[in-house]
């Protein structure tokens, strides 16, 4: 199948790679189909595209590589969602936020993150209550790396 991307342009795509996100992400509840695309080679960052609006996409990356003791917990009725046999089959990532021009300002929404399902490609938004975690969690200053910034 083929998709219009405002940042891509045309993607070939096969339907098994779209990520179904039932109800939408918060703000977005109309758009319930996604790709992941990676963002360049041996970068951490990903795109969250979605496949029925060309001009909406989000930057994620799996919060375990800049904040190893970032736990989402899981609910039963969760991985019954997702169709989950375990945690094992669950991809992490949370939403980042690029500044214009300032790309070391980023941060990430840890009390927003995507658990997608790999085996059965279903994926959810959860809202955390956690004071212990932010939604403007800064990832350079947490990465302790600057090349970060080039990727």
């Amino acid at each position: 199948m083929k998709i219009l991307t405002s940042r891509f342009g045309v993607l070939e795509l096969d339907e098994g790679a779209f990520i179904s996100v039932p109800g939408g992400l918060i703000g977005f509840p109309e758009c319930q189909r996604y790709v992941i695309i990676q963002h360049k080679p041996e970068s951490p960052f990903y795109w969250f595209q979605a496949v029925d609006r060309e001009d909406l996409a989000f930057v994620i990356v799996d919060p375990a590589l800049f904040k190893p003791d970032y736990h989402v917990p899981l609910a039963g009725a969760l991985l019954s969602d997702l169709k989950a046999d375990g945690r094992d089959e669950l991809a992490f990532y949370v939403i980042v936020t690029i500044p214009q021009g300032q790309p070391q300002a980023m941060t990430a929404n840890l009390l927003g993150p995507l658990v997608v399902n790999t085996r059965t490609r279903l994926a959810r938004q959860l809202v955390l209550d956690d004071q212990k975690f932010s939604h403007r969690h800064p990832i350079m200053a947490a990465s302790g790396s600057s090349d970060r910034q080039s990727r």
